[in-house]
């Protein structure tokens, strides 16, 4: 990146027009090469700063959306080891047919073609060394994570146990197949989700055998086929209305909703993939998450100031003017990020809304303080990724939701 910098204000020095997309790309190419050969959190982090597209550059995001679902692939000799190691037998044991060669690779592991008993399979075989890997990368972040927080390291280690016990749970196989059946049976009654088929006994801790998903695109292969408005609307209605049933039904959500982890399909449903991150919902943390997003509350100064330090917004320390800062912008970050829930139909597509949304933003980060529940960071990571796909969609659905009742 040092180098990339040199190279742009050599041009502005030389009295040349160098173009800050292309020192983004540059920086953005060099670091997803970095962690591509990390893998694991590192690609974690990739596709989460490719669904930032409020504070980052399009060139930026770009680059980072490969981390989705096109990370170069372990090699195939890996891949046929792996699966053995998992699941105590060969391929060609369990499947009429398997390619060794991946058909697609992501943060975690990547995906197999193969068959059996004439029904087409993903098989999906995780990196080795992938769990070892989260451990120690968040060892070394923690190390310096202070110097770039005003926090202490006890301040800030509830934060590190629930980003390590989410990504650890990505790297538990077993988990995410019991966790794919059960929102696989709790959700297919929604009109226009399809899940693929599991298969327990072909699957291990390291390896998950499903069902493949045929005729499915990927969001930027599909959005390159030109659909009509109707149709980017009715996608994104049924994946909006897939969260808004796992956050108020079930009160648990798939916390990694990025572009990879979904597939268009040619008649117009979704597919929807990895279960392997979820979060839930405790009847009292979903009542005070939500309680924010009634406009009365914000008439009772009471209910207001009970609300906002129950989830951790605001804490008994504060001084004075910390209490004013942060009841400011948080409320307006809150009023800005549930208008949706209030117009009943909204346009995703409208760039000052997420204009609007990375100015609060840049007011929090700019203090460089912690500051909301643990339970936050993988409740909101869920919100940002569903918010990202409406508007890359370009998407206006109907947004109000039958499970609030604000009066």
């Amino acid at each position: 990146m040092g180098g990339n910098y040199m190279a742009h204000y050599t041009k502005k020095a030389l009295f040349q027009k160098p173009d800050k997309e292309d020192l983004d790309r540059a920086n953005a190419t060099d670091i997803y090469q970095g962690f591509t050969e990390l893998r694991g959190s590192a690609l974690k982090v990739a596709q989460m700063l490719s669904m930032d597209t409020v504070n980052l550059s399009q060139g930026f995001t770009a680059i980072m959306a490969k981390a989705q679902y096109s990370v170069p692939p372990m090699s195939a000799p890996l891949a046929v080891s792996t699966f053995k190691k998992s699941t105590g037998k060969m391929p060609d044991a369990v499947f009429d047919s398997f390619n060794p060669n991946a058909a697609r690779a992501a943060s975690m592991g990547q995906v197999h073609e193969a068959s059996r008993n004439g029904q087409k399979l993903a098989v999906k075989i995780q990196y080795p060394g992938v769990a070892d890997a989260i451990v120690s990368d968040l060892k070394i972040v923690k190390t310096f994570a202070p110097n770039f927080i005003n926090a202490s390291a006890e301040e800030i280690e509830p934060y590190f146990q629930e980003v390590q016990s989410k990504l650890l749970e990505e790297a538990d196989y077993t988990l995410e197949l019991k966790n794919s059946i059960e929102f696989r049976d709790a959700c297919k009654h929604i009109q226009g989700v399809v899940f693929p088929e599991y298969y327990p006994e072909l699957s291990g801790d390291r390896v998950l055998v499903m069902s493949w998903l045929s005729g499915g695109k990927h969001l930027k292969d599909w959005l390159a086929t030109n659909p009509t408005q109707e149709q980017k609307n009715q996608a994104a209605q049924i994946i909006w209305n897939l969260y808004e049933y796992q956050v108020h039904a079930l009160k648990r959500v798939n916390a990694d909703p990025h572009p990879g982890n979904f597939l268009f399909m040619p008649d117009g449903s979704v597919g929807v993939l990895d279960f392997g991150c979820t979060k839930q919902l405790t009847q009292e943390l979903y009542e005070d998450y939500f309680a924010l997003a009634n406009p009365g509350i914000y008439t009772d100064e009471a209910a207001l100031m009970t609300a906002l330090n129950k989830l951790q917004i605001l804490r008994p320390t504060d001084t004075d003017e910390q209490v004013v800062f942060f009841k400011d912008v948080f409320v307006r970050l809150i009023g800005l990020l549930t208008r949706p829930l209030h117009q009943g139909t909204f346009y995703f597509g409208d760039a000052t809304y997420f204009k609007e949304a990375a100015d609060i933003g840049m007011e929090i980060t700019k203090r460089r303080e912690v500051r909301g529940a643990r339970d936050f960071l993988f409740i909101n990571r869920t919100f940002l990724g569903l918010f990202t796909l409406m508007q890359a969609l370009d998407a206006t659905i109907q947004t109000k939701t039958e499970y609030l009742n604000f009066g």
